[in-house]
């Protein structure tokens, strides 16, 4: 019981976190917003966890998976994929620390599990520019960037955004 209720609360908190992300009144960067057009997160990595149902490493239960997992090093930069404001930086649920980018046109990025937040809510970032470093905060077994892309609060496997993601994280 204390595994689904664990759960129940988890997914209670990402609810809570897509209406506070579709209340923001703040001003988003304009992108192109089509797939290929984004800079990678995290370079020199692997994809650790895909997108999709998996069997979740914490609770042990079926679950949807929302994003990817890029192992690496604590310490690592993160970087921006796009340019944008940031709309979230602070520690959040399951995810430990996170970092969110409005970029434009209903979709955002999510960086969690982060070591050290750089940025701070209505501050403009660039593609490329770093927005927190890698870490093991919040439900995690080790080191690694949760990186989540959605469109209208709904989560969109990231390797259809990133050209060549899964190459290039593999190194």
């Amino acid at each position: 019981m204390k595994k689904h209720s664990s759960y129940l609360r988890a997914a209670l908190s990402s609810v809570a976190l897509a209406a506070l992300i579709l209340a923001t009144g703040l001003p988003a960067a304009s992108i192109s917003g089509q797939p290929n057009s984004f800079v990678y997160p995290l370079v020199g990595t692997r994809i650790s966890s895909k997108f999709g149902l998996r069997n979740h490493p914490i609770y042990h239960v079926s679950k949807h998976h929302g994003g990817i997992d890029l192992a690496a090093p604590s310490g690592a930069p993160v970087r921006a994929i796009a340019p944008g404001v940031v709309i979230f930086a602070d520690p959040y649920a399951g995810y430990g620390n996170l970092v969110v980018v409005r970029h434009g046109g209903g979709m955002t990025s999510h960086y969690g599990h982060l070591k050290e937040i750089k940025v701070r809510p209505g501050q403009k970032v660039l593609p490329g520019q770093i927005l927190a470093t890698v870490g093991a905060t919040g439900h995690v077994t080790g080191p690694h960037l949760h990186f989540e892309v959605r469109l209208d609060g709904k989560t969109q496997n990231p390797e259809n955004y990133i050209k060549g993601l899964a190459l290039e994280a593999a190194g």
